[in-house]
This record gives C-alpha cells, sequence and structure tokens, in this order.
C-alpha cells in the first residue's frame, strides 16, 4: 500500500510540474527602469526576454541592476466556478471474515462550483469489494482556498447496487444461488488539489467507504424452504486519485 500511494504521489506531482506555465519576472535595470516578462534565455551575458508575444528582449546582464524574485499569485485567472467533470480511481482496503482485501474502484461525476468553493455534483461509477458494486450517488466538495493547491474535502452519500453473485456462492451451504441487494453507501474523502492547467485540477485524497449489502439463500432442509439472510456492513479505506475538468 505504502508503494501504491508514493506512486499515485508521483504521477500527480509529475502532472503538476509539467502543466505550470513559465511565470513572469521583473527585471530592473541600472538606471531604476523596470522590464516585466517572461526569461526565455538566461546566459552569462545576457537575458533573453519575452515582453509582447511573440517579441524577445535581449538584455545585457552588466545594465541589469537585479532581478525581482519570482511571485506565485493566487490563481485569479483560473476558472474557480462552473460546470465540473471528476474522474477518480481508488484503492479498497479493508478486513472481511475472509481476512485482509483489496480492491479497486473508478468514479465519473460531474456538477456545479460556486464562488465560494463549494460544489454540488452526481456520480456513478464501478467497485471491488467482495462482490461488484455499482455506486450512485449525490456528492458535495468544499475547495477553501484558491491558491494553485489547495487543500479539500468530499462527501458521498446514496445507493450502491450489487453486481455478481458468483464469487461469494462458495460461502454457503448447498450451493444454491445467492441473491445480493444493494444499499445505502458513504464516503467522506479529504485532500488536496493541484491546478496544474488553467481549468483542470490534479486530486489526491484518503477516506473512508461505507457499503451496506444484504444477501439472500434459499435453503431446502427435510421441513421445507426457508431463506436465510446476511446484512454485511464493508468499511473500507480509500486512496484516490483524480482529476478535475472545468
Amino acid at each position: 500500500m505504502i508503494k501504491t500511494f508514493a506512486s499515485v504521489i508521483f504521477v500527480a506531482l509529475t502532472l503538476t510540474a509539467a502543466g505550470q506555465k513559465q511565470r513572469k519576472q521583473t527585471v530592473v535595470l541600472n538606471d531604476g527602469s523596470r522590464i516585466s516578462g517572461t526569461i526565455v534565455t538566461d546566459s552569462s551575458d545576457y537575458l533573453e526576454m519575452k515582453v509582447v508575444v511573440p517579441q524577445i528582449l535581449k538584455i545585457r546582464k552588466d545594465h541589469v541592476s537585479f532581478l525581482e524574485p519570482v511571485t506565485y499569485p493566487v490563481k485569479v485567472n483560473q476558472k474557480t466556478n462552473g460546470y465540473f467533470i471528476h474522474l477518480s480511481a481508488g484503492i479498497l482496503t479493508g478486513k472481511s471474515e475472509l481476512g485482509n482485501r483489496t480492491g479497486k474502484s473508478i468514479h465519473l461525476s460531474s456538477g456545479y462550483q460556486f464562488k465560494n468553493g463549494l460544489a454540488i455534483g452526481i456520480g456513478s461509477g464501478l467497485e471491488e469489494m467482495e462482490i461488484t458494486i455499482i455506486p450512485l450517488y449525490a456528492d458535495i466538495r468544499f475547495y477553501p482556498l484558491k491558491t494553485r493547491i489547495s487543500p479539500y474535502a468530499l462527501l458521498k452519500t446514496g445507493y450502491g447496487f450489487a453486481g455478481s453473485d458468483k464469487d461469494l456462492e462458495h460461502e454457503f451451504y448447498y450451493n444454491t444461488p445467492v441473491d445480493s441487494r444493494g444499499g445505502l453507501l458513504f464516503n467522506a474523502v479529504a485532500g488536496i488539489a493541484l491546478y496544474t492547467w488553467q481549468r483542470a485540477a490534479v486530486t489526491i485524497g484518503v477516506g473512508y467507504r461505507y457499503q451496506k449489502i444484504t444477501f439472500s439463500q434459499d435453503q431446502y432442509w427435510w421441513g421445507g424452504l426457508s431463506t436465510k439472510e446476511i446484512i454485511t456492513h464493508f468499511n473500507r479505506l480509500e486512496l484516490q486519485l483524480g482529476f478535475t475538468f472545468r
């Protein structure tokens, strides 16, 4: 799990670095005048600066008094509100009667984010627990900051529909068919959002996933037919990597 999570963070940081744009700097000349632009070449004698696309200004180094440090302002030019699509993949891990189990999940949701950082949406996906789950949920997100790196919180609630029952039939007696019914789902995630492009972000989160599933099976006895019903509560730790597009 540690290696997997480290790999997720490495991929996210790589994408963040690739998506960052060159920042403008201000060059202060010896006479006190200032020139703002993007430095494209820094040699021993000259600086080449792009001041107005596609013009590039070449300045002698002995004419430069000093360079003001690069600043990273808040993402005032990034779109922080409006419709969004969020795609995520995760790893679900936890204990069951069969021991430690690990599964995968993939989710797709869409919704609307307001200027105050609050977002609401709906989504679905596919998950592996001890059976396949198809979740359908509403979610609410909150991004408190408007910086390039912002923490976020996510809550999901809805219903998880049970998929194939074949993997469970060996756990019941007499090899009669098992019927699984879905149930309530809940998901809480906390993480960080890395704004790599103007309208896109990479998200990394850790959370808790709960799912209720009811299993039932017909059992034939000498006295007739009876139905065995078991309610199972799945509790899973989730590691999540996602991408948000606006």
